[in-house]
């Protein structure tokens, strides 16, 4: 394979990664089963599943890659291309709302609070187990079972989703 078509196929990995991060379409599902059957937030779960979204696309490409020689480059570029989008977020933001806004530093906060979850339940063999109701708790309905759910759905959707991007690109590695 040439360095050229290398390059390629890693930027068009990263694009369809992203683009599925940023993606709401998959998300109206998850906020519909919510909105019939729960009083939550449904503004504060929108914000929220976005994020978790962003955030488990980030973490399946370094989690399903092990070890791979590329794995630093497209996780770097996955998250190149998410900071460029989150700044584009924040300057209409503020634009429109007159307040100074940082999506990619909300973003940084979101990964402490899971990551730091997932380390106190480090026992937990499913971690969409503790993903699920750290996500309703930002929501500010931890006792919610359907914004539980709602987190872990997009967690395991996100996991599922992006390991077949990356198959699917080893495949096309292994043959060109």
């Amino acid at each position: 394979m040439t360095s050229s078509s290398k390059a390629e196929g890693i930027e068009n990995l990263v694009t369809d990664i992203f683009n599925f991060a940023i993606a709401r379409e998959d998300l109206k599902e998850q906020l519909k089963i919510i909105s019939e059957n729960s009083n939550a937030n449904l503004v504060a779960v929108e914000y929220e599943i976005q994020l978790l979204k962003i955030l488990s696309a980030g973490w399946s490409i370094s989690f399903f890659m092990g070890q791979d020689p590329d794995k630093t480059l497209i996780a770097k570029t996955f998250w190149n291309s998410i900071q460029e989008f989150a700044k584009n977020i924040s300057d209409m933001t503020s634009t429109t709302t007159g307040k100074d806004i940082d999506y990619f530093n909300i973003l940084k906060e979101r990964v402490d609070i899971y990551v730091n979850a997932l380390s106190y339940f480090s026992d937990v063999q499913d971690p969409s187990a503790v993903i699920g109701p750290t996500f309703a708790k930002l929501c500010g309905c931890e006792e919610d079972i359907y914004t539980i759910n709602a987190g872990k759905n997009i967690f395991n959707h996100c996991l599922k989703n992006v390991k077949a991007f990356l198959e699917n690109d080893r495949l096309e590695r292994k043959f060109i």
